[in-house]
C-alpha cells in the first residue's frame, strides 16, 4: 500500500505535464499545423511556465522512484525534453487561439505564480512525505501546523476555482483502476489532502496571495486551461510515448 502511495503522489506531481485523467473533455480535430507565430507564442508561454526544467525534474524523479537509473535513462530524458516543447505547438492549437495563448503567458509572468512555480518542488516533496506518512500511519509531519481561519477559506476557494478537487477525483480513479485496487480504497487519503495542503501552503504564502492566485485562476482564459488541461495532458502522453518508442528503436 506504501509504494502505492508514493507512486500516487508523484502522478499527482506531473499531472499538468505527461498524466493521462480519463477525462470526459471531447477531442478537437486538428484542422491545420500550427502557424510560425504560433508556434513563437507557445515557446514564450512554455518558457514562462518553465515547462521544459519541470518535465526533466519530474521525468527523473518518476524513473528514479522506480528504480530506472543511469546514462540511457538520462539521454531518453534529454530526448524527451529536447522534442516534446516542438510538438506542443500542434497540441495546444487544437484547443486555443494564439491570443489566448499570448494572454496565458502573460497571465503566468505575474509575481504570485512566479512564486507558486518556484516553491512547486518543495511543496511537492513535502506533499509526498505527507502520503508516505499516511500509508505507512504514522502521525502527519504538518499536524502541528494550524493556519489562519481566513487562510483556510481563501484556500478552499483556490481549490474550487482551480478544479483541485476534480484533478484529485480523477487521479484517483486513475490508480484504483490501474492498481486493481477497490474502488474507493484511496478515500481516507483524499479526504486528507485539503488540509494536509492548506497547512503545507500556509508556511509559504499570506491570505492575500492566495487571493490573488484564485483571482488569476478565474480569468477567461485560466479557466478554460484549466479545463483542457486533462485533454492536453492526453494528447502529451500520446506524443510522449511516440518519443520514448522511437528513442528505443534507435537504441537497439
Amino acid at each position: 500500500m506504501k509504494t502505492y502511495m508514493k507512486q500516487l503522489l508523484l502522478l499527482a506531481m506531473i499531472f499538468v505535464t505527461i498524466t493521462a485523467t480519463g477525462s470526459n473533455v471531447n477531442k478537437q480535430e486538428l484542422n491545420t499545423a500550427a502557424t510560425p507565430e504560433y508556434k513563437t507564442a507557445i515557446k514564450d508561454f512554455l518558457d514562462v511556465v518553465g515547462f521544459g526544467n519541470t518535465m526533466k525534474e519530474n521525468l527523473t524523479a518518476t524513473y528514479a522512484q522506480f528504480g530506472l537509473e543511469g546514462q540511457y535513462i538520462d539521454d531518453l530524458v534529454n530526448e524527451l525534453v529536447d522534442k516534446l516543447p516542438e510538438k506542443m505547438a500542434d497540441i495546444y492549437s487544437k484547443y486555443f487561439t494564439l491570443d489566448e495563448i499570448k494572454q496565458l503567458a502573460e497571465v503566468n509572468k505575474n509575481e504570485i505564480q512566479e512564486k507558486i512555480r518556484s516553491l512547486q518542488p518543495q511543496i511537492n516533496k513535502e506533499l509526498i512525505q505527507e502520503g508516505q506518512c499516511y500509508a505507512s500511519g504514522k502521525p502527519s509531519p504538518s499536524a502541528g501546523i494550524e493556519a489562519p481561519a481566513d487562510f483556510e477559506e481563501a484556500m478552499r476557494e483556490y481549490f474550487e476555482i482551480s478544479g483541485f478537487e476534480k484533478q484529485m477525483e480523477q487521479i484517483r480513479s486513475l490508480f484504483e483502476s490501474n492498481f486493481g485496487l477497490q474502488t474507493g480504497a484511496l478515500s481516507g487519503l483524499y479526504n486528507e489532502m485539503p488540509d494536509m495542503m492548506v497547512r503545507i501552503y500556509s508556511q509559504y504564502f499570506t491570505t492575500s496571495e492566495i487571493k490573488q492566485a484564485a483571482a488569476l485562476s478565474a480569468m477567461p482564459c485560466m479557466k478554460k486551461f484549466i479545463e483542457m488541461t486533462p485533454a492536453i495532458s492526453q494528447d502529451t502522453i500520446a506524443v510522449t510515448q511516440e518519443i520514448i518508442m522511437e528513442y528505443f528503436k534507435n537504441l537497439f
